[in-house]
Protein backbone atom coordinates (compact mmCIF):
# COMPACT_ATOMS: atom_id res chain seq x y z
CA UNK A 1 0.00 0.00 0.00
CA UNK A 2 2.84 2.38 0.91
CA UNK A 3 4.65 1.57 -2.35
CA UNK A 4 1.47 2.09 -4.38
CA UNK A 5 0.88 5.44 -2.69
CA UNK A 6 4.51 6.41 -3.35
CA UNK A 7 4.17 5.50 -7.04
CA UNK A 8 1.01 7.56 -7.36
CA UNK A 9 2.67 10.51 -5.61
CA UNK A 10 5.73 10.24 -7.88
CA UNK A 11 3.53 10.18 -10.97
CA UNK A 12 1.60 13.21 -9.71
CA UNK A 13 4.81 15.12 -9.04
CA UNK A 14 6.18 14.27 -12.48
CA UNK A 15 2.94 15.42 -14.07
CA UNK A 16 3.12 18.68 -12.09
CA UNK A 17 6.71 19.30 -13.19
CA UNK A 18 5.84 18.42 -16.81
CA UNK A 19 2.93 20.83 -17.20
CA UNK A 20 3.92 23.28 -19.89
CA UNK A 21 4.63 26.95 -19.65
CA UNK A 22 2.35 29.15 -21.73
CA UNK A 23 4.38 29.13 -24.95
CA UNK A 24 6.05 25.76 -24.59
CA UNK A 25 6.00 23.64 -27.73
CA UNK A 26 6.42 20.00 -28.65
CA UNK A 27 7.96 18.64 -31.86
CA UNK A 28 7.69 14.94 -32.79
CA UNK A 29 9.54 13.37 -35.73
CA UNK A 30 8.99 9.76 -36.82
CA UNK A 31 11.67 7.76 -38.63
CA UNK A 32 10.14 4.85 -40.52
CA UNK A 33 11.85 1.55 -39.70
CA UNK A 34 14.42 2.75 -37.15
CA UNK A 35 14.39 -0.06 -34.58
CA UNK A 36 15.67 -0.07 -31.01
CA UNK A 37 18.02 -2.96 -31.79
CA UNK A 38 19.60 -0.95 -34.58
CA UNK A 39 19.74 2.26 -32.55
CA UNK A 40 21.36 0.67 -29.50
CA UNK A 41 23.37 -2.22 -30.97
CA UNK A 42 24.15 -1.75 -34.67
CA UNK A 43 27.45 0.02 -35.49
CA UNK A 44 25.73 2.01 -38.25
CA UNK A 45 23.76 3.90 -35.58
CA UNK A 46 26.97 5.76 -34.70
CA UNK A 47 26.09 7.93 -37.70
CA UNK A 48 22.89 9.10 -35.96
CA UNK A 49 24.78 11.77 -34.07
CA UNK A 50 21.76 14.02 -33.51
CA UNK A 51 19.69 11.28 -31.89
CA UNK A 52 22.63 9.96 -29.89
CA UNK A 53 23.30 13.44 -28.53
CA UNK A 54 19.59 13.84 -27.73
CA UNK A 55 19.68 10.63 -25.70
CA UNK A 56 22.57 12.07 -23.69
CA UNK A 57 20.80 15.41 -23.12
CA UNK A 58 17.46 13.79 -22.36
CA UNK A 59 15.87 10.37 -22.05
CA UNK A 60 15.70 7.25 -24.21
CA UNK A 61 13.36 4.31 -23.87
CA UNK A 62 14.91 0.85 -23.88
CA UNK A 63 12.36 -0.07 -26.53
CA UNK A 64 8.86 0.70 -27.80
CA UNK A 65 6.38 -2.10 -28.54
CA UNK A 66 4.70 -1.39 -31.91
CA UNK A 67 1.41 -2.78 -33.16
CA UNK A 68 0.95 -6.42 -34.21
CA UNK A 69 1.74 -6.96 -37.02
CA UNK A 70 4.64 -4.57 -36.60
CA UNK A 71 4.05 -2.74 -39.87
CA UNK A 72 4.05 0.92 -40.83
CA UNK A 73 0.41 1.91 -41.28
CA UNK A 74 -1.05 0.34 -38.15
CA UNK A 75 1.93 1.13 -35.90
CA UNK A 76 1.80 4.79 -36.91
CA UNK A 77 -1.97 4.78 -36.42
CA UNK A 78 -1.37 3.47 -32.89
CA UNK A 79 1.22 6.21 -32.35
CA UNK A 80 -1.20 8.94 -33.47
CA UNK A 81 -4.32 7.65 -31.69
CA UNK A 82 -3.01 6.08 -28.47
CA UNK A 83 -4.83 2.82 -29.26
CA UNK A 84 -4.28 -0.24 -31.43
CA UNK A 85 -6.16 -1.44 -34.49
CA UNK A 86 -8.90 -3.15 -32.51
CA UNK A 87 -10.06 0.37 -31.59
CA UNK A 88 -8.70 2.71 -34.30
CA UNK A 89 -9.66 0.44 -37.23
CA UNK A 90 -6.18 0.29 -38.83
CA UNK A 91 -5.18 -3.32 -38.26
CA UNK A 92 -2.53 -3.72 -40.99
CA UNK A 93 -0.99 -2.00 -44.01
CA UNK A 94 -3.81 -3.54 -46.06
CA UNK A 95 -6.69 -4.17 -43.65
CA UNK A 96 -9.96 -5.89 -44.49
CA UNK A 97 -12.58 -3.47 -45.79
CA UNK A 98 -15.53 -2.67 -43.54
CA UNK A 99 -18.42 -3.07 -43.00
CA UNK A 100 -18.26 -6.83 -43.18
CA UNK A 101 -21.76 -7.29 -44.55
CA UNK A 102 -20.84 -5.25 -47.64
CA UNK A 103 -17.37 -6.64 -48.36
CA UNK A 104 -15.78 -10.05 -48.84
CA UNK A 105 -13.19 -11.27 -46.37
CA UNK A 106 -10.64 -11.24 -49.20
CA UNK A 107 -11.04 -7.52 -49.95
CA UNK A 108 -8.21 -5.29 -48.75
CA UNK A 109 -8.13 -1.55 -48.20
CA UNK A 110 -5.27 0.92 -47.90
CA UNK A 111 -4.31 1.25 -44.24
CA UNK A 112 -2.20 4.31 -45.01
CA UNK A 113 -5.34 6.27 -45.91
CA UNK A 114 -7.87 7.61 -43.45
CA UNK A 115 -11.16 6.12 -44.65
CA UNK A 116 -11.06 3.40 -42.01
CA UNK A 117 -9.51 5.44 -39.19
CA UNK A 118 -11.96 5.31 -36.28
CA UNK A 119 -10.17 7.13 -33.45
CA UNK A 120 -8.97 10.67 -32.89
CA UNK A 121 -5.32 11.61 -33.47
CA UNK A 122 -3.35 13.53 -30.85
CA UNK A 123 -3.14 16.66 -33.01
CA UNK A 124 -6.95 16.76 -33.32
CA UNK A 125 -7.32 16.35 -29.55
CA UNK A 126 -4.79 19.17 -29.05
CA UNK A 127 -6.54 21.46 -31.54
CA UNK A 128 -9.90 20.93 -29.84
CA UNK A 129 -8.24 22.14 -26.62
CA UNK A 130 -7.00 25.31 -28.34
CA UNK A 131 -3.43 24.15 -29.05
CA UNK A 132 -2.37 24.95 -32.59
CA UNK A 133 -0.95 21.93 -34.39
CA UNK A 134 0.68 20.89 -37.67
CA UNK A 135 0.66 17.27 -38.82
CA UNK A 136 3.16 16.92 -41.68
CA UNK A 137 2.98 13.76 -43.81
CA UNK A 138 1.31 11.50 -41.22
CA UNK A 139 -0.09 8.16 -42.27
CA UNK A 140 -3.90 8.30 -42.23
CA UNK A 141 -3.55 12.02 -42.95
CA UNK A 142 -5.72 11.91 -46.07
CA UNK A 143 -8.55 12.16 -46.95
CA UNK A 144 -9.55 14.60 -44.25
CA UNK A 145 -12.00 13.33 -41.66
CA UNK A 146 -13.13 14.34 -38.18
CA UNK A 147 -10.55 11.93 -36.76
CA UNK A 148 -7.51 13.48 -38.48
CA UNK A 149 -8.57 17.12 -39.00
CA UNK A 150 -10.04 19.92 -36.91
CA UNK A 151 -10.01 23.74 -36.77
CA UNK A 152 -6.63 24.75 -35.39
CA UNK A 153 -4.84 21.73 -36.88
CA UNK A 154 -3.04 21.96 -40.23
CA UNK A 155 -2.73 18.54 -41.89
CA UNK A 156 -0.50 18.09 -44.95
CA UNK A 157 -0.22 14.78 -46.79
CA UNK A 158 1.13 13.86 -50.22
CA UNK A 159 1.59 10.11 -49.79
CA UNK A 160 -2.07 9.09 -49.98
CA UNK A 161 -3.23 11.60 -52.59
CA UNK A 162 -3.15 11.19 -56.37
CA UNK A 163 0.14 10.04 -57.90
CA UNK A 164 0.10 11.65 -61.33
CA UNK A 165 3.50 10.34 -62.45
CA UNK A 166 6.01 7.97 -60.80
CA UNK A 167 9.81 8.19 -60.58
CA UNK A 168 11.20 7.96 -64.12
CA UNK A 169 14.51 7.69 -65.96
CA UNK A 170 14.52 9.36 -69.37
CA UNK A 171 16.85 8.31 -72.17
CA UNK A 172 16.63 9.09 -75.90
CA UNK A 173 15.21 5.60 -76.49
CA UNK A 174 12.33 6.33 -74.11
CA UNK A 175 11.42 9.67 -75.72
CA UNK A 176 10.15 10.86 -79.08
CA UNK A 177 12.79 12.53 -81.23
CA UNK A 178 11.65 15.73 -82.90
CA UNK A 179 12.90 17.22 -86.20
CA UNK A 180 14.89 19.88 -84.34
CA UNK A 181 16.83 17.18 -82.45
CA UNK A 182 14.99 17.62 -79.14
CA UNK A 183 13.11 14.84 -77.34
CA UNK A 184 9.56 14.82 -76.01
CA UNK A 185 8.62 12.87 -72.88
CA UNK A 186 5.27 12.26 -71.24
CA UNK A 187 5.33 12.49 -67.45
CA UNK A 188 1.84 11.78 -66.25
CA UNK A 189 -0.56 14.33 -67.78
CA UNK A 190 2.20 16.68 -68.99
CA UNK A 191 4.69 16.79 -71.87
CA UNK A 192 8.29 17.93 -71.50
CA UNK A 193 10.90 18.79 -74.11
CA UNK A 194 14.57 17.90 -73.50
CA UNK A 195 17.32 19.65 -75.48
CA UNK A 196 20.92 18.46 -75.27
CA UNK A 197 23.33 21.29 -74.62
CA UNK A 198 27.03 21.49 -73.84
CA UNK A 199 27.42 20.07 -70.34
CA UNK A 200 23.70 20.08 -69.58
CA UNK A 201 20.20 19.47 -70.84
CA UNK A 202 17.39 22.00 -70.91
CA UNK A 203 13.97 20.73 -69.83
CA UNK A 204 10.84 22.66 -70.83
CA UNK A 205 7.25 22.14 -69.76
CA UNK A 206 5.52 22.44 -73.11
CA UNK A 207 2.22 23.75 -71.73
CA UNK A 208 3.61 26.61 -69.65
CA UNK A 209 6.97 27.22 -71.34
CA UNK A 210 8.76 27.06 -67.99
CA UNK A 211 12.33 25.81 -68.27
CA UNK A 212 15.11 24.53 -66.03
CA UNK A 213 18.67 23.47 -66.74
CA UNK A 214 20.09 20.20 -65.41
CA UNK A 215 23.88 20.17 -65.49
CA UNK A 216 25.88 16.98 -65.79
CA UNK A 217 27.89 15.73 -62.83
CA UNK A 218 29.08 12.19 -62.14
CA UNK A 219 27.27 10.31 -59.42
CA UNK A 220 28.50 11.11 -55.93
CA UNK A 221 31.18 8.77 -54.61
CA UNK A 222 30.98 9.67 -50.93
CA UNK A 223 28.15 10.12 -48.42
CA UNK A 224 26.92 13.61 -47.48
CA UNK A 225 28.88 13.93 -44.26
CA UNK A 226 30.01 17.48 -45.02
CA UNK A 227 28.57 18.37 -48.44
CA UNK A 228 25.09 19.63 -49.29
CA UNK A 229 22.34 17.05 -49.79
CA UNK A 230 21.35 16.33 -53.40
CA UNK A 231 23.61 19.13 -54.61
CA UNK A 232 23.56 18.20 -58.32
CA UNK A 233 19.79 18.24 -58.84
CA UNK A 234 18.22 20.90 -61.02
CA UNK A 235 16.21 23.79 -59.62
CA UNK A 236 12.51 22.94 -59.22
CA UNK A 237 10.33 23.12 -62.32
CA UNK A 238 6.81 24.23 -61.31
CA UNK A 239 3.75 22.61 -62.89
CA UNK A 240 0.20 23.77 -62.24
CA UNK A 241 -2.42 21.36 -63.52
CA UNK A 242 -4.07 19.04 -62.77
CA UNK A 243 -2.32 19.45 -59.38
CA UNK A 244 0.38 21.99 -58.43
CA UNK A 245 3.83 20.52 -57.87
CA UNK A 246 7.53 21.15 -58.48
CA UNK A 247 9.67 18.56 -60.28
CA UNK A 248 13.42 17.98 -60.07
CA UNK A 249 15.86 16.51 -62.58
CA UNK A 250 19.26 14.85 -62.20
CA UNK A 251 21.50 14.34 -65.24
CA UNK A 252 23.61 11.27 -64.51
CA UNK A 253 25.07 10.74 -68.00
CA UNK A 254 25.53 12.98 -71.04
CA UNK A 255 26.92 12.34 -74.51
CA UNK A 256 26.64 14.07 -77.86
CA UNK A 257 23.37 12.28 -78.58
CA UNK A 258 22.68 10.44 -75.34
CA UNK A 259 21.70 11.11 -71.74
CA UNK A 260 20.31 9.48 -68.61
CA UNK A 261 17.98 11.92 -66.90
CA UNK A 262 16.16 11.07 -63.66
CA UNK A 263 12.89 12.90 -62.97
CA UNK A 264 11.05 12.98 -59.65
CA UNK A 265 7.43 11.85 -59.24
CA UNK A 266 4.44 14.15 -59.47
CA UNK A 267 2.29 13.93 -56.34
CA UNK A 268 -0.74 15.91 -55.46
CA UNK A 269 -0.09 17.60 -52.10
CA UNK A 270 -3.20 17.50 -49.95
CA UNK A 271 -3.69 20.08 -47.23
CA UNK A 272 -6.53 20.90 -44.86
CA UNK A 273 -5.78 24.62 -45.35
CA UNK A 274 -4.38 26.58 -48.34
CA UNK A 275 -0.59 26.45 -48.66
CA UNK A 276 -0.04 29.36 -51.02
CA UNK A 277 3.65 29.67 -51.85
CA UNK A 278 4.96 26.37 -50.49
CA UNK A 279 6.32 25.13 -53.84
CA UNK A 280 7.76 28.53 -54.74
CA UNK A 281 9.39 29.05 -51.36
CA UNK A 282 10.25 25.51 -50.20
CA UNK A 283 10.36 23.50 -53.43
CA UNK A 284 8.65 20.25 -54.34
CA UNK A 285 7.48 17.18 -52.48
CA UNK A 286 9.10 13.89 -53.55
CA UNK A 287 7.60 11.16 -51.31
CA UNK A 288 9.70 7.99 -51.24
CA UNK A 289 12.96 7.06 -52.93
CA UNK A 290 13.10 5.45 -56.40
CA UNK A 291 13.52 1.85 -55.22
CA UNK A 292 11.64 0.52 -58.26
CA UNK A 293 14.20 2.07 -60.61
CA UNK A 294 17.02 0.62 -58.52
CA UNK A 295 15.41 -2.84 -58.53
CA UNK A 296 15.09 -2.71 -62.33
CA UNK A 297 18.74 -1.76 -62.74
CA UNK A 298 17.87 1.65 -64.17
CA UNK A 299 19.67 3.43 -61.33
CA UNK A 300 22.85 2.50 -59.50
CA UNK A 301 23.04 2.46 -55.70
CA UNK A 302 24.84 5.85 -55.48
CA UNK A 303 22.25 7.34 -57.85
CA UNK A 304 19.43 6.00 -55.69
CA UNK A 305 21.11 7.42 -52.59
CA UNK A 306 21.35 10.87 -54.18
CA UNK A 307 17.60 10.69 -54.83
CA UNK A 308 17.10 9.63 -51.21
CA UNK A 309 19.01 12.73 -50.15
CA UNK A 310 16.59 14.84 -52.18
CA UNK A 311 13.60 13.25 -50.40
CA UNK A 312 15.13 14.13 -47.03
CA UNK A 313 16.07 17.65 -48.11
CA UNK A 314 12.59 18.44 -49.37
CA UNK A 315 10.71 16.91 -46.44
CA UNK A 316 12.76 18.97 -43.98
CA UNK A 317 12.34 22.12 -46.08
CA UNK A 318 8.58 21.64 -46.12
CA UNK A 319 8.54 21.02 -42.37
CA UNK A 320 10.53 24.22 -41.78
CA UNK A 321 8.19 26.18 -44.08
CA UNK A 322 5.12 24.91 -42.21
CA UNK A 323 6.66 25.71 -38.82
CA UNK A 324 7.53 29.24 -39.92
CA UNK A 325 4.14 29.82 -41.55
CA UNK A 326 1.88 28.50 -38.76
CA UNK A 327 4.04 28.62 -35.58
CA UNK A 328 2.25 25.63 -34.01
CA UNK A 329 2.67 24.56 -30.41
CA UNK A 330 2.49 20.94 -31.58
CA UNK A 331 4.46 19.90 -34.65
CA UNK A 332 4.66 16.40 -36.16
CA UNK A 333 6.78 15.37 -39.16
CA UNK A 334 8.07 12.20 -40.81
CA UNK A 335 10.86 10.55 -42.83
CA UNK A 336 10.36 7.30 -44.82
CA UNK A 337 13.89 6.23 -43.83
CA UNK A 338 15.80 4.14 -42.86
CA UNK A 339 12.98 1.69 -43.74
CA UNK A 340 13.67 1.75 -47.48
CA UNK A 341 17.41 1.20 -47.25
CA UNK A 342 17.16 -1.50 -44.57
CA UNK A 343 14.64 -3.45 -46.65
CA UNK A 344 17.33 -3.56 -49.33
CA UNK A 345 20.68 -3.69 -47.54
CA UNK A 346 20.24 -4.78 -43.92
CA UNK A 347 20.68 -8.57 -44.49
CA UNK A 348 23.82 -8.24 -46.62
CA UNK A 349 25.27 -5.59 -44.31
CA UNK A 350 24.69 -7.77 -41.24
CA UNK A 351 26.32 -10.68 -43.13
CA UNK A 352 29.48 -8.61 -43.59
CA UNK A 353 29.12 -7.43 -47.20
CA UNK A 354 31.31 -4.29 -47.29
CA UNK A 355 29.44 -2.74 -50.22
CA UNK A 356 26.05 -3.13 -48.53
CA UNK A 357 27.55 -1.74 -45.33
CA UNK A 358 28.83 1.29 -47.23
CA UNK A 359 25.48 1.99 -48.93
CA UNK A 360 23.63 1.57 -45.64
CA UNK A 361 26.04 3.87 -43.83
CA UNK A 362 25.54 6.48 -46.56
CA UNK A 363 21.80 6.29 -45.95
CA UNK A 364 22.15 6.69 -42.20
CA UNK A 365 24.43 9.70 -42.64
CA UNK A 366 21.73 11.28 -44.83
CA UNK A 367 19.11 10.49 -42.17
CA UNK A 368 21.30 12.22 -39.60
CA UNK A 369 21.51 15.28 -41.83
CA UNK A 370 17.72 15.29 -41.93
CA UNK A 371 17.61 15.04 -38.14
CA UNK A 372 19.86 18.11 -37.91
CA UNK A 373 17.29 20.10 -39.88
CA UNK A 374 14.33 18.71 -37.93
CA UNK A 375 16.02 19.61 -34.64
CA UNK A 376 15.89 23.29 -35.65
CA UNK A 377 12.08 23.15 -35.37
CA UNK A 378 12.32 23.00 -31.57
CA UNK A 379 13.55 25.81 -29.36
CA UNK A 380 15.63 25.49 -26.22
CA UNK A 381 12.57 25.40 -23.98
CA UNK A 382 10.59 22.93 -26.11
CA UNK A 383 10.06 19.18 -26.04
CA UNK A 384 11.59 17.26 -28.95
CA UNK A 385 10.57 13.63 -29.46
CA UNK A 386 12.30 11.27 -31.90
CA UNK A 387 10.16 8.16 -32.48
CA UNK A 388 9.73 5.30 -34.95
CA UNK A 389 7.14 2.70 -35.89
CA UNK A 390 8.99 -0.65 -35.93
CA UNK A 391 12.33 -2.39 -36.39
CA UNK A 392 13.69 -4.66 -39.12
CA UNK A 393 14.97 -8.24 -39.38
CA UNK A 394 16.82 -10.14 -42.14
CA UNK A 395 14.75 -12.85 -43.87
CA UNK A 396 15.84 -15.41 -46.47
CA UNK A 397 13.20 -18.16 -46.10
CA UNK A 398 9.72 -17.26 -47.26
CA UNK A 399 6.59 -19.05 -46.06
CA UNK A 400 3.42 -19.07 -48.18
CA UNK A 401 0.56 -19.09 -45.67
CA UNK A 402 -2.09 -19.31 -48.45
CA UNK A 403 -0.39 -22.45 -49.79
CA UNK A 404 -0.39 -24.02 -46.31
CA UNK A 405 -4.09 -23.22 -45.85
CA UNK A 406 -4.92 -24.61 -49.28
CA UNK A 407 -3.11 -27.87 -48.61
CA UNK A 408 -5.07 -28.28 -45.38
CA UNK A 409 -8.46 -27.93 -47.04
CA UNK A 410 -9.07 -24.43 -45.66
CA UNK A 411 -9.12 -22.63 -48.97
CA UNK A 412 -12.23 -20.45 -48.88
CA UNK A 413 -12.78 -20.96 -45.14
CA UNK A 414 -9.74 -19.00 -43.95
CA UNK A 415 -7.95 -16.22 -45.80
CA UNK A 416 -4.50 -14.78 -45.18
CA UNK A 417 -4.18 -11.40 -43.49
CA UNK A 418 -0.59 -10.29 -42.89
CA UNK A 419 0.79 -12.36 -39.96
CA UNK A 420 -2.71 -13.60 -39.24
CA UNK A 421 -5.65 -15.42 -40.78
CA UNK A 422 -9.24 -14.29 -41.05
CA UNK A 423 -12.06 -16.82 -40.90
CA UNK A 424 -14.51 -16.26 -43.75
CA UNK A 425 -17.52 -16.23 -41.46
CA UNK A 426 -21.10 -15.54 -42.46
CA UNK A 427 -20.93 -11.93 -41.25
CA UNK A 428 -18.70 -11.21 -44.27
CA UNK A 429 -20.29 -10.76 -47.67
CA UNK A 430 -20.49 -14.25 -49.25
CA UNK A 431 -19.00 -15.73 -46.07
CA UNK A 432 -19.15 -19.54 -45.90
CA UNK A 433 -18.38 -20.38 -42.25
CA UNK A 434 -21.32 -20.19 -39.80
CA UNK A 435 -20.41 -18.01 -36.81
CA UNK A 436 -20.67 -20.89 -34.29
CA UNK A 437 -17.98 -22.75 -36.30
CA UNK A 438 -15.40 -19.95 -36.17
CA UNK A 439 -13.49 -21.49 -33.24
CA UNK A 440 -13.27 -24.86 -35.00
CA UNK A 441 -11.80 -23.29 -38.14
CA UNK A 442 -9.32 -21.29 -36.03
CA UNK A 443 -8.16 -24.50 -34.38
CA UNK A 444 -7.88 -26.27 -37.73
CA UNK A 445 -5.80 -23.39 -39.07
CA UNK A 446 -3.61 -23.44 -35.97
CA UNK A 447 -2.83 -27.14 -36.42
CA UNK A 448 -2.12 -26.67 -40.13
CA UNK A 449 0.26 -23.76 -39.60
CA UNK A 450 1.96 -25.35 -36.57
CA UNK A 451 3.12 -28.10 -38.91
CA UNK A 452 4.89 -25.58 -41.15
CA UNK A 453 8.61 -25.12 -40.31
CA UNK A 454 9.29 -21.48 -39.57
CA UNK A 455 5.90 -20.64 -38.02
CA UNK A 456 6.18 -20.58 -34.23
CA UNK A 457 3.90 -19.04 -31.60
CA UNK A 458 0.17 -18.37 -31.99
CA UNK A 459 -2.05 -15.63 -30.55
CA UNK A 460 -5.79 -14.97 -30.49
CA UNK A 461 -7.79 -11.82 -29.75
CA UNK A 462 -9.61 -13.58 -26.91
CA UNK A 463 -6.41 -14.48 -25.06
CA UNK A 464 -3.93 -11.84 -26.21
CA UNK A 465 -6.06 -8.88 -27.31
CA UNK A 466 -5.27 -6.61 -24.34
CA UNK A 467 -1.52 -7.16 -24.77
CA UNK A 468 -1.27 -6.57 -28.51
CA UNK A 469 -4.52 -4.81 -29.47
CA UNK A 470 -5.33 -7.53 -31.99
CA UNK A 471 -8.78 -8.44 -33.24
CA UNK A 472 -11.64 -5.99 -33.61
CA UNK A 473 -13.88 -5.57 -36.67
CA UNK A 474 -10.89 -5.27 -39.05
CA UNK A 475 -8.59 -7.68 -37.21
CA UNK A 476 -7.68 -11.31 -37.72
CA UNK A 477 -8.88 -14.39 -35.83
CA UNK A 478 -5.50 -16.11 -35.39
CA UNK A 479 -2.11 -14.38 -35.31
CA UNK A 480 1.31 -16.05 -35.48
CA UNK A 481 5.01 -15.30 -35.47
CA UNK A 482 7.90 -16.66 -37.52
CA UNK A 483 11.24 -18.11 -36.50
CA UNK A 484 14.32 -15.90 -37.08
CA UNK A 485 15.27 -15.82 -40.74
CA UNK A 486 11.71 -16.75 -41.81
CA UNK A 487 8.97 -14.46 -43.03
CA UNK A 488 5.80 -14.40 -45.11
CA UNK A 489 6.05 -14.77 -48.88
CA UNK A 490 5.15 -11.54 -50.61
CA UNK A 491 4.42 -13.24 -53.93
CA UNK A 492 2.48 -16.33 -54.91
CA UNK A 493 4.52 -19.52 -54.77
CA UNK A 494 3.50 -23.15 -55.19
CA UNK A 495 5.62 -24.52 -52.36
CA UNK A 496 4.96 -23.64 -48.74
CA UNK A 497 8.60 -22.65 -48.03
CA UNK A 498 11.04 -21.23 -50.55
CA UNK A 499 14.46 -19.64 -50.20
CA UNK A 500 15.10 -16.37 -51.92
CA UNK A 501 17.33 -13.29 -51.90
CA UNK A 502 17.53 -12.02 -48.34
CA UNK A 503 15.75 -8.80 -47.52
CA UNK A 504 14.85 -6.82 -44.44
CA UNK A 505 11.31 -7.43 -43.19
CA UNK A 506 9.06 -6.46 -40.32
CA UNK A 507 5.58 -7.35 -39.11
CA UNK A 508 6.72 -9.92 -36.55
CA UNK A 509 5.72 -10.20 -32.89
CA UNK A 510 6.12 -6.67 -31.48
CA UNK A 511 7.80 -7.81 -28.27
CA UNK A 512 10.73 -9.20 -30.29
CA UNK A 513 13.82 -7.07 -29.81
CA UNK A 514 14.35 -6.68 -33.55
CA UNK A 515 10.80 -5.30 -33.99
CA UNK A 516 10.82 -2.73 -31.19
CA UNK A 517 10.79 0.96 -32.07
CA UNK A 518 12.51 3.95 -30.45
CA UNK A 519 11.63 6.94 -28.28
CA UNK A 520 14.29 9.57 -27.59
CA UNK A 521 13.19 12.83 -26.02
CA UNK A 522 14.58 16.07 -24.72
CA UNK A 523 12.88 18.88 -22.89
CA UNK A 524 13.37 21.52 -20.23
CA UNK A 525 12.38 19.20 -17.38
CA UNK A 526 13.72 15.85 -18.63
CA UNK A 527 16.71 14.59 -16.65
CA UNK A 528 19.81 14.31 -18.85
CA UNK A 529 21.11 10.85 -19.73
CA UNK A 530 18.16 9.04 -18.18
CA UNK A 531 16.56 5.81 -19.33
CA UNK A 532 12.90 4.98 -19.68
CA UNK A 533 11.72 1.38 -19.43
CA UNK A 534 10.19 -0.38 -22.41
CA UNK A 535 6.85 1.20 -23.28
CA UNK A 536 4.10 0.64 -25.83
CA UNK A 537 3.65 2.82 -28.87
CA UNK A 538 0.15 3.67 -27.62
CA UNK A 539 1.71 5.28 -24.53
CA UNK A 540 3.21 8.15 -26.53
CA UNK A 541 -0.01 10.01 -27.47
CA UNK A 542 -1.21 10.28 -23.83
CA UNK A 543 2.30 11.39 -22.87
CA UNK A 544 2.03 14.21 -25.43
CA UNK A 545 -1.33 15.19 -23.94
CA UNK A 546 0.26 15.24 -20.52
CA UNK A 547 3.26 17.32 -21.59
CA UNK A 548 1.14 19.93 -23.41
CA UNK A 549 -1.66 19.85 -20.86
CA UNK A 550 -4.69 18.95 -22.98
CA UNK A 551 -7.35 16.35 -22.11
CA UNK A 552 -6.76 12.88 -23.51
CA UNK A 553 -9.78 11.58 -25.45
CA UNK A 554 -11.41 8.39 -24.14
CA UNK A 555 -9.98 6.36 -27.04
CA UNK A 556 -6.43 6.89 -25.72
CA UNK A 557 -5.79 3.46 -24.21
CA UNK A 558 -2.10 3.95 -23.44
CA UNK A 559 -0.63 5.16 -20.17
CA UNK A 560 2.00 7.93 -20.18
CA UNK A 561 5.30 6.74 -18.74
CA UNK A 562 6.64 8.34 -15.60
CA UNK A 563 9.34 10.59 -16.95
CA UNK A 564 12.73 10.95 -15.24
CA UNK A 565 12.37 14.63 -14.45
CA UNK A 566 14.35 17.39 -12.79
CA UNK A 567 12.73 19.44 -10.04
CA UNK A 568 11.25 22.79 -11.00
CA UNK A 569 12.42 25.45 -8.57
CA UNK A 570 10.25 28.18 -10.10
CA UNK A 571 8.30 28.90 -13.27
CA UNK A 572 11.34 29.97 -15.25
CA UNK A 573 14.14 27.64 -14.26
CA UNK A 574 14.91 24.11 -13.14
CA UNK A 575 17.82 22.33 -11.52
CA UNK A 576 18.73 18.63 -11.33
CA UNK A 577 16.89 16.57 -8.75
CA UNK A 578 18.66 15.90 -5.48
CA UNK A 579 20.13 12.37 -5.27
CA UNK A 580 17.59 11.22 -2.66
CA UNK A 581 14.61 12.40 -4.70
CA UNK A 582 16.07 11.02 -7.93
CA UNK A 583 16.56 7.64 -6.27
CA UNK A 584 12.98 7.69 -4.96
CA UNK A 585 11.67 8.46 -8.45
CA UNK A 586 13.47 5.41 -9.82
CA UNK A 587 11.93 3.02 -7.27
Amino acid sequence: MVQATRRRLTAALVLLWALPAGAQRLVLVSFDGLGAETFFEDPVAAELTVLKAAAQRGAASLGVQPAFPSTTANSHAALWTGCYGDVNGISANSPPVLPRAEHAATERGNGFRAEQLAAETFWVAAARAGITAVAHQPTQGYPFTRFNSAPGAVVVNGYQTRLLAPHALWTPAAGRRMPDGSYLFEHGPATFRVVIRKGSVRISHTASGRTVEAGFAPAEKDPPRHRALARHFSPPLPVDAPAPAALYFRLFELGKESFRLYVTPWHELGSSVPLEGIFREAGGFIGNGPTALLDKGLLTAPEYLEAMELVIRQLTRHAAWLEKRFRPRLMQSYLPFPDEIDHMWLPAARAGDPQAQAWRRWGYIAVDRGAQEFSRLAGKGDYLLWVSDHGMAPVSKFVSVPAALRRSGLDGKAVYLYHSILVNTADWKQGVVPLPERAAVVEQARRALAAVPGITAFFTPDQDGPLYGIGGPAGGDLYFDFAPGHGPAGRAQAEVIAEGPARGMHGFLPTRRDMQAILVMTGPRIAAGSTLPQIRIIDIAPMIAQLLGFPAPPTFRGRPPVLPSVVRTDSASARPAAPARAAAARR
